[in-house]
């Protein structure tokens, strides 16, 4: 077969190239015209969906079931979370409330903001969610504090809160039962912190609850709130959340939410992950473009040695990219986050097709004229490259059957560009050489050292004894071969998102990756939260029901008591006119009275707090009285700021949550209502992890769990992670699986020979096993993003392989040494031009791109060891030749 097809093959494309040479001009700019139209064409029309949930089938279980999630509950799908992190509850609630606010009138961006801690429902029944004991102790305290509301609730200013200290003090001297110590402590902390420069406002939040467990144990509070927000995004851009998160940051600058103010304020959810994705592979892309660029065209220099090959190199590969991206998107349309690759796989073989031209036709000008050096070297290598472009085409359209789409679209893409290639390389590429200064006669074919070049030849047993070991101990490797499912993995480490993401998974309270699932009725939902509660990998599960408390009765009865007691004490009077004197008396009165009890008290806790209260103190006081009036009067009003900032905001929260009614599920709010339940009567269970699930076992030991009692219901971000995982490697093993075989028929089609068919394959799958078996070994799992290497390793491998058995077949140098011929130097050069400019993605700040450009390292390394050690190895012993 080979011998009918090769003299046909080599007619015609002996006529293409003909017709190359006689009419060069014509041909330059006909293709040189075209791309400016294509270019102008793709420039208009083009356009990338970035959302990565339609790269899979939508008629995948899973997707149908995540799908009809979304329908009932569609609140939690492309999310944005912003996390504020305050010095204090009080300004971090107060802080998340204002940015809600303003949110919420950004309704051209913003579908719909929600923050349950500002919800006033929620604040009215907040006492009703803590535990009896805890509510019980609650009202204790808050009885013996009300005189001293009621007093500060009058009067609100530092002087009355020194006074009030005074007279807690002295009371407590006199024996009367005040436990005045931990305000005394929490006070002089704060005056503490503003001699420090920090005038933040203390906690008043903390002063009434009695929540000071952090100054007391030295383990620093979280003082977090969380907003949701549901974004209106347009995934044509892009960069779809661009617009919605530079809106939040110009919000949060207004604000003044930053470190200086004692805030801490991050994106993350979704929407901002993609955001930091996609930023980070472009800039990444963008530095690596221009590297890979420069390492392109140093390569080219030292392989081809010639500029006039270089810019005919260079011009036929940008002109045949423009074609394949101009057929992209007229026939494509939008192209997804895979499919665009199709830029890096057409130019790692796309030059593959010029460098094996060119260096021919430099190999043969030392025997005759350029115009017919040009003719042959074109007319021998396109029979090559014709096998090269049909089995790589044939190979990438393998893709197009999986549920894979993004991938599925990658391939049509593909293997239509290496048709596009073929036909630049034998029509455009030798016009171009035509007209182009021809290339300085080569002194030698090849630039391999001879020990090098000779070696498999006459070694080839031992080669292959070697190849055999290699290829036992790789596939012994193969089922330790991993898979990163987690997505998370692929972002830039240090982006926003990511370590924010990190640090909500790590907290069980606030942790992003529940397995949630919905059902049809309430009996259903409470049968399967019993039997998930008795999960050991499932720490809380929730439910519309969580919302509803315990002991209700009970518990208003108390709130009732304390709203009699404390109620008429809780309105604010009008702010007073600050006068710098009496805050000045009250602060000299009350370090005499802090020195009296330092000195004679008895009770060491109030001894110790006042201790710590008059240091503070004094060094303020001493501060002030050496100040200029207008200074000072600054310096009482930041005292003020500093003290009572956060006192109005807190009186009212405690005001409103002593009228609460009885809840059940009806009297919630429809915001949270419908987040649970659906309109159609859907419930929704969240089921959340008992520990981390940050590796990937245990993101399958927790899923696998929650799926023994969910089943097929289960959804989520780890369901979804582990479906979309198999789903990928599913549809890569069966492309592969079908490249595999039509590759082989076509091969076997052409040659007509099991034996050549294997010769050419061998070299292949043990660059496959050797691959794998060194990502096991450097512990580098594939993964989303390294996994797209896969299909360009599979067109260089099979291309290579079919260059070197053309050139073993059709002109075999007298000497036999297929190593010192223009095809192995090409088959290197190209190799290396690909490793140079692609693997400098393994410096990308985006770890999948990082780890995409040291998979295809790996990947091309071994291909090209097996192609010039094994393939030859294996011609000498099983297809040897006659030479000489």
């Amino acid at each position: 077969m080979f011998e009918l097809v090769y003299p046909a093959t080599e007619a015609v494309v002996g006529r293409v190239i003909n017709f190359a040479q006689r009419r060069a001009w014509f041909v330059i700019v006909f293709a040189l015209g075209a791309a400016i139209a294509t270019a102008q064409y793709t420039a208009k029309h083009f356009a990338i969906n970035t959302n990565t949930e339609e790269m899979l089938s939508e008629k995948l279980p899973w997707r149908m079931t995540f799908s009809d999630y979304k329908n009932d509950f569609p609140y939690f799908s492309d999310t944005i979370v912003i996390v504020i992190d305050g010095a204090t509850p009080d300004t971090a609630k107060d802080a998340a409330a204002q940015l809600a606010e303003r949110l919420r009138k950004t309704k051209s961006l913003v579908r719909s903001v929600y923050y349950p801690s500002g919800d006033y429902f929620l604040r009215r029944h907040q006492l009703l969610y803590a535990s009896y004991d805890d509510l019980e102790s609650l009202t204790d305290k808050l009885s013996e504090a009300q005189p001293f509301l009621a007093r500060l609730s009058r009067n609100r200013s530092s002087a009355s809160l020194f006074d009030l200290l005074n007279d807690g003090i002295n009371a407590s001297l006199r024996g009367e039962a005040i436990d005045i110590a931990s305000a005394v402590e929490q006070i002089a902390f704060a005056i503490d912190q503003l001699n420090g420069g920090n005038n933040i406002p203390m906690s008043w939040q903390a002063l009434i609850m009695g929540d000071d467990a952090d100054r007391k144990s030295g383990i620093p509070r979280i003082n977090r709130e969380i907003i949701i927000i549901q974004p209106t995004l347009d995934f044509s851009a892009l960069l779809p959340a661009e617009p919605v998160i530079n809106v939040i940051k110009e919000q949060i600058a207004d604000l003044k939410l930053d470190r200086q103010h004692g805030f801490n304020v991050r994106l993350t959810g979704p929407a901002a992950l993609s955001y930091d994705e996609l930023t980070s592979v472009i800039t990444g892309s963008q530095d690596a473009a221009l590297l890979a660029l420069i390492m392109i065209i140093s390569c080219l220099l030292i392989g081809l040695r010639s500029l006039s090959l270089v810019i005919a190199t260079l011009i036929s590969l940008l002109v045949g990219l423009i074609f394949t991206a101009g057929f992209a998107i007229a026939w494509v349309g939008t192209l997804n986050m895979i499919s665009i690759a199709f830029a890096v796989l057409y130019v790692g073989l796309g030059v593959d097709f010029a460098i094996h031209i060119c260096l021919r036709y430099r190999e043969m000008l030392r025997n005759t004229t350029s115009e017919n050096a040009l003719h042959k070297a074109s007319q021998h290598v396109g029979l090559s490259l014709i096998l090269c472009a049909m089995t790589t085409a044939i190979g990438f359209f393998s893709f197009i059957p999986t549920a894979y789409q993004g991938v599925a679209e990658l391939g049509l893409i593909a293997g239509c560009g290496m048709l596009v290639s073929l036909i630049v390389s034998i029509g455009l590429l030798p016009a171009l050489l035509h007209v182009l200064p021809t290339p300085k006669i080569p002194s030698r074919t090849a630039n391999f050292p001879d020990g090098f070049s000779a070696f498999p030849r006459e070694n080839a047993k031992a080669v292959l004894a070697v190849a055999t070991v290699l290829w036992c101990l790789a596939a012994l490797c193969i089922p330790l071969v991993q898979f990163d499912v987690d997505p998370i993995n692929l972002n830039d480490q240090t982006a926003e998102s990511v370590v924010t993401y990190r640090a909500l998974r790590n907290n069980p309270e606030t942790s992003p990756t529940p397995v949630a699932a919905v059902v049809d009725s309430h009996t259903i939902a409470r049968d399967l939260i019993d039997h998930l509660k008795a999960l050991p990998e499932v720490s809380t599960v929730r439910f519309i029901e969580s919302f509803i408390p315990d002991n209700q009765d009970k518990k208003l009865a108390l709130i009732d008591d304390l709203a009699l007691l404390l109620g008429p004490d809780l309105e604010l009077s009008p702010e007073p006119v600050l006068d710098d004197s009496l805050t000045l008396n009250s602060i000299q009165t009350l370090l005499n009275t802090l020195r009296i009890t330092t000195k004679q008290s008895n009770q060491s806790e109030l001894s110790s707090s006042a201790r710590l209260l008059m240091q503070a103190l004094t060094q303020y006081h001493l501060s002030i009285k050496s100040a200029g009036t207008a200074e000072r009067a600054r310096t009482l009003q930041t005292l003020e700021q500093k003290l009572l900032g956060s006192f109005d905001g807190r009186l009212i929260q405690l005001r409103d949550s002593l009228s609460p009614e009885p809840i059940a599920t009806t009297s919630l709010p429809k915001d949270i209502r419908r987040r649970w339940l659906s309109d159609n009567g859907h419930y929704r269970i969240e089921a959340y992890p008992a520990g981390d699930i940050g590796t990937t076992q245990e993101m399958k030991l927790f899923v696998a769990a929650a799926r023994t009692v969910l089943g097929d219901r289960a959804t989520g971000t780890p369901v979804i992670n582990l479906a979309a995982s198999n789903a990928v490697k599913l549809a890569f093993i069966e492309a592969f699986s079908y490249a595999f075989i039509v590759i082989t028929l076509l091969l076997w089609l052409i040659l007509r020979s099991i034996k050549e068919v294997s010769v050419v394959l061998s070299p292949l799958v043990l660059a496959g096993l050797l691959t794998s078996a060194t990502s096991v070994v450097l512990a580098i799992p594939f993964n989303f993003a390294n996994i797209i290497a896969l299909p360009l390793l599979l067109g260089i491998g099979v291309d290579s392989a079919l260059h070197i058995l053309h050139r073993y077949k059709t002109a075999l140098p007298p000497n036999g040494n297929l190593l010192q011929t223009s095809t192995a130097r090409a088959v290197f050069f190209s190799a290396l031009t690909t490793t140079v400019s692609f693997g400098n993605l393994a410096g990308s700040a985006h770890a999948g791109t990082a780890s995409m450009g040291v998979m295809l390292t790996i990947g091309v390394v071994s291909t090209l060891t097996c192609t010039l050690l094994v393939l030859p190895a294996l011609l000498q012993l099983f297809l040897p030749r006659q030479t000489g």
